[in-house]
């Protein structure tokens, strides 16, 4: 009976170890982790006013200023103002940015210029600002001329060249106001005459901070710059900001001067040409972004797209009349309308 158990048992344990050994491993599936999709863009290029740097308190307001001591301040002024004020009493930054959106005035010289020819072709009752401020119907002007960009030639040839307003005066106003009485006596080697203050351009701050685009860097993007400011005024502002040594290259208004006088022909906003400048040095082409805040801006990036695999962004953040900017914008049909930084990332990743 013992034996016959022992067995049994010998048996049992044979027939389990069998099992065991069919039995065999099975190694765990190794899931496939799907790698996070790349950036849809691989190039930015930005516009500097409006766009990266805030320029409401220093180039906006240079105009306002610039025009209105061009009126009130020579050895027999156009227009009397008696009171002194802290700000601009003739325009406001509205009327400025409305002006604007008539196109053809990437230099803000030549947007002064625009404004002044307008203004000294209106009847006044009185040669005071008060009158010509109560004479001024900038947005009725702008729904008038539907053809656009109309620029500093278009407006002299609908309302005449004014002998008394020349480029020269209202450039050395302008740049007294905006550089301050420091930095213009350094860089143009005079003695300011019209403007003994601060200059306007230490009012500038970052739109895009410098973390979001260390953040796009890091995605491996190339940064660019096509902009109507001269490259001294560029790099002053970026470097001041602390963000230029994160563009990789820059078309300024020196370098489109310096082509203009090459090809005679103009070569400013709407022109593609600083687009398709810093895209060639970029040297990175496969889909760009080019990010304006101005009619001109969207006109001139849909023209590179002859030239270019290239999108065109406007950004209206900055614009105080948002309505209006915005519905001028849509005519000039921007692939993407931005209003703040933030909505840029899902462009540059989604498209």
């Amino acid at each position: 009976m013992k034996k016959s158990n022992h067995r049994k048992k010998a048996q049992k344990k044979s027939t389990i170890k069998k099992k065991k050994a069919s039995v065999k491993k099975i190694k765990p599936v190794a899931q496939s982790v799907k790698k996070p999709a790349g950036p849809v863009y691989d190039c930015i290029i930005f516009d500097i006013d409006n766009v990266l740097i805030d320029t409401r308190t220093s180039y906006l307001d240079a105009i306002r200023w610039t025009v209105e001591i061009f009126l009130t301040h020579s050895k027999v002024p156009i227009f009397m103002h008696r009171s002194k004020t802290s700000t601009p009493f003739l325009l406001t930054k509205e009327d400025v940015e409305c002006f604007k959106l008539l196109g053809g005035f990437n230099d803000d010289w030549d947007c002064c210029y625009g404004i002044l020819t307008y203004l000294l072709s209106l009847p006044v009752k009185d040669r005071n600002l008060s009158s010509l401020k109560e004479a001024m119907r900038i947005k009725e002007f702008l729904a008038k001329n539907r053809t656009k960009p109309l620029g500093v030639s278009g407006i002299v040839k609908k309302l005449g060249r004014p002998s008394i307003v020349t480029i020269e005066k209202i450039s050395r106003i302008f740049q007294e106001i905006y550089l301050g009485k420091d930095i213009f006596s350094i860089k143009y080697k005079m003695t300011p005459q019209f403007w003994k203050k601060r200059g306007l351009m230490r009012k500038e701050k970052l739109i895009f901070k410098k973390r979001f685009l260390e953040k796009l860097k890091r995605l491996g993007l190339k940064l660019g710059i096509a902009t109507g400011r001269s490259r001294f005024e560029a790099a002053y502002a970026l470097k001041n900001l602390g963000v230029l040594h994160l563009f990789d290259a820059a078309t300024t208004m020196n370098e489109v001067k310096k082509a203009e006088k090459e090809l005679c022909m103009s070569l400013r906003k709407p022109h593609p040409f600083s687009i398709l400048q810093t895209a060639k040095h970029l040297k990175k082409g496969r889909r760009l972004l080019y990010i304006g805040d101005l009619p001109d801006d969207v006109i001139a990036a849909n023209q590179a797209k002859e030239h270019l695999a290239i999108s065109s962004v406007a950004m209206i953040g900055a614009a105080h009349d948002t309505d209006h900017t915005l519905n001028e914008i849509k005519k000039t049909h921007p692939d993407y309308i931005i209003h703040k930084p933030a909505e840029l990332w899902d462009i540059v990743l989604k498209g």
